[in-house]
């Protein structure tokens, strides 16, 4: 039985290196999560200072997946309609809202059912707060509360997921007589990517650089741009193959995008802030934080797509002592982990524990990477797996490859 339960999904044809993208995006959050548990007895390590956010790893990454989705299916029909725009949300929703909304509602019971029982009110926000993160606006044009914080993430992305499509349906409706559906596609792009740069601009500009970075980074309204890197690299895929497919450019851009990766997430690590300041260039710094650092980031990231695009299969050490199986199973897992791993098992269970030395903090870190990856491997097989495959029968199909590629293969 459970052999069974941890074996790697095979049955979709899968992208390892895509895999190891997705993999690797999780586990850097998780593993900023678990340092929590250390309390005072983290003292940081330098590696931190160097890897990407997780999280705008995987914007990008759902940007390249999504929006190559999007474009196959604009390009298959030749137009842009209500019909296609109804089965795009329709699978991306019953992907993403189910899994959300039970562990959502699962929160807000738990913490009823607890104040409940101890006689104490409990500490949920207001209710219209709590409305809120049902329709994603928790942290529309304000941070997120504080309540499942982690949420702010999601709700930029649910967000894009609307406004991608509607700005391509106009883009469609109001230039294709004129123009290509490939120009069309890339204009979308770019619309998006330049206007939500151009309102962190101009906020960034009306706004005292005294009053801080004031969280763009969680807000879906300075955010509208976070998928679009990777619908960019998409775009790439999809229109210009044989150069996405150059395996000399794939390797030069991968090492562009890590170097550049690294180089920017250095640039804003805590490691260097306090150099800042004695410089006294830190309000060029939030400057920077408030602008430049989202497009260089998510370009940076978007780099790296090729190459592991064409990772088709594990070879050599990935190949080897289940690697490539443990990999798998943790991006098949990673939107379950995603959702469980803060708030529902760090906050509500783990750091219910004292950290009271050394020892204790490490005891903590290894239990709630366990009880991640199990409550997440359960939930995925049991909930997220089965809805997801309810999709197939309710929904068409999308096209996993445009006509002109079928043709050259």
């Amino acid at each position: 039985m459970l052999t069974k339960l941890f074996s790697t999904d095979t049955a979709a044809k899968r992208v390892f290196g895509l895999d190891v993208m997705r993999a690797l995006a999780i586990l850097i959050v998780v593993d900023a999560h678990a340092t929590i548990a250390l309390k005072e007895y983290y003292n940081g390590l330098f590696i931190h200072h160097l890897l990407p956010d997780g999280v705008e790893l995987f914007f990008v990454l759902s940007g390249f997946l999504i929006g190559g989705i999007l474009i196959r299916s604009y390009e298959k029909k030749g137009h842009f309609n209500g019909e296609l725009l109804l089965n795009f949300w329709t699978r991306r929703w019953f992907r993403t809202l189910p899994n959300y909304y039970l562990v959502l509602t699962g929160l807000i019971l738990f913490a009823l059912v607890r104040a409940w029982r101890s006689g104490l009110r409990h500490t949920l926000p207001a209710k219209a707060t709590l409305i809120k993160y049902y329709l994603f606006i928790q942290n529309f044009a304000n941070p997120v509360p504080d309540f499942f914080p982690e949420t702010w993430s999601l709700a930029i992305e649910e967000w894009s997921y609307i406004t991608l499509p509607l700005v391509l349906w106009g883009m469609h409706t109001l230039l294709s007589a004129r123009w290509s559906r490939q120009r069309i596609v890339l204009v979308t792009i770019l619309t998006i990517i330049v206007g939500t740069n151009l309102y962190r601009f101009i906020t960034a500009l009306q706004i005292p650089l005294s009053e801080g970075e004031l969280q763009y980074r969680g807000m879906v309204m300075t955010r509208l741009d976070a998928i679009s890197y990777g619908v960019l690299a998409a775009y790439a895929k999809n229109y210009f193959p044989s150069q996405w497919t150059n395996k000399s450019l794939q390797r030069r851009l991968l090492v562009i995008g890590i170097l550049i990766s690294a180089l920017v997430s250095f640039s804003a690590s805590i490691l260097v802030i306090g150099y800042y300041y004695k410089a006294g260039v830190h309000l060029g710094y939030t400057f920077f934080k408030r602008t430049l650092y989202f497009p260089l980031m998510g370009l940076s990231m978007a780099l790296i797509v090729p190459y592991m695009d064409g990772w088709r299969t594990p070879t050599g050490i990935w190949a080897k002592a289940g690697i490539s199986q443990i990999i798998t199973h943790i991006s098949l897992i990673s939107y379950s982990m995603y959702l469980l791993n803060l708030t529902p098992i760090m906050l509500m269970i783990i750091e219910r524990i004292p950290t009271t030395s050394f020892v204790v903090g490490w005891t903590k870190v290894g239990l709630f990477w366990v009880v991640v990856l199990v409550a997440s491997t359960l939930l995925y097989y049991f909930f997220e797996k089965p809805v997801t495959e309810l999709r197939e029968r309710i929904s068409a199909k999308e096209p996993t490859l445009l006509m002109s590629e079928r043709v050259k293969e």
